[in-house]
């Protein structure tokens, strides 16, 4: 399980910095914020060691695990309420225009990577599918793309499957106009999620089942999905992701008619992005659900 590898990255960074491989530590000090992130650690923790590690960064001059560490810090404090926009990355931290100006090519992909995932939480489908498509665009001059343990393609499936359900598309037709996720088919990448560790992927399979079969109008087959895909959240502890099937369903039952489900995915929804510290991402959804 991705999580019992945190304390492994943790270790490596003490360990470059009692040898003096500096460099060594503060790359592996960034790879501990991200799975952190990646395995739902609460918000104001990750703050903390975001903060704390940039700081060495900076004293140490590793500028390019600065600037990789740095947009992470600001996607937790937009998640946070900590920005005056959910969506734009900058705050006392950084700017996003300036980032986006100045940060190395190989930081760029990461940038649209949480932009789109910001994006996605906040319902803005179609700025999550031009970050995208921005991140496909800096790929095709770079030599490996970034997998993040398979949590890219997760929410890649899921920016392009709600965009289309918006758009009223069939999931075999492009997206047009500024998402331009051209060529992109869930149905054919999603199984490819088990190769990055089935324990940590399942969930998210099954997530992307159950909001195919929503479009497909399955709706047997998109309840089962939704009841096990929150249920192998659960089994797996990621709080984010385990707050997102449930709001995914909440939208589903509400779209169905089925209020009663609906109010109680909303609310173990709202709960678990609580427990995660993302109050801005509270507050939406508290605006956002019409119960």
């Amino acid at each position: 399980p991705l999580r019992l590898t945190i304390k492994r990255k943790f270790s490596s960074y003490e360990i470059g910095m009692q040898t003096g491989a500096i460099g060594d530590a503060m790359y592996s000090a960034g790879v501990y914020c991200y799975f952190l992130f990646f395995c739902g650690a609460e918000l104001p923790i990750l703050e903390k060691d975001c903060r704390r590690f940039i700081k060495q960064m900076s004293e140490y001059k590793q500028i390019l695990e600065k600037y990789r560490v740095t947009v992470l810090l600001q996607t937790a404090l937009n998640l946070m309420g900590k920005s005056n926009n959910p969506l734009d990355l900058t705050s006392e931290t950084m700017v996003q225009s300036q980032y986006i100006e100045e940060c190395p090519k190989q930081m760029k992909c990461g940038f649209y990577i949480l932009s789109s995932w910001l994006a996605y939480l906040f319902g803005e489908y179609e700025l999550a599918s031009s970050a995208v498509s921005s991140r496909m665009e800096v790929e095709k001059n770079t030599n490996k793309k970034i997998e993040w343990c398979g949590m890219t393609l997760f929410y890649d499936c899921l920016i392009y499957l709600a965009s289309a359900r918006r758009k009223q598309n069939s999931l075999t037709s492009d997206i047009s106009g500024k998402s331009k996720m051209s060529g992109f088919y869930p149905t054919a990448l999603m199984k490819k999620l088990v190769d990055y560790t089935q324990c940590n992927n399942q969930h998210r399979l099954l997530l992307v089942e159950a909001e195919v079969a929503y479009s497909k109008g399955e709706y047997n087959v998109a309840i089962e999905k939704y009841d096990s895909a929150i249920v192998a959240a659960e089994v797996v502890g990621i709080l984010h992701e385990q707050a997102i099937c449930n709001e995914r369903a909440g939208d589903f039952f509400l779209a169905h008619g089925n209020i009663k489900r609906a109010t109680s995915h909303y609310g173990h929804a709202i709960d678990l992005y609580h427990r995660w510290g993302a109050q801005a991402k509270v507050d939406h959804l508290c605006k956002q659900i019409p119960l």
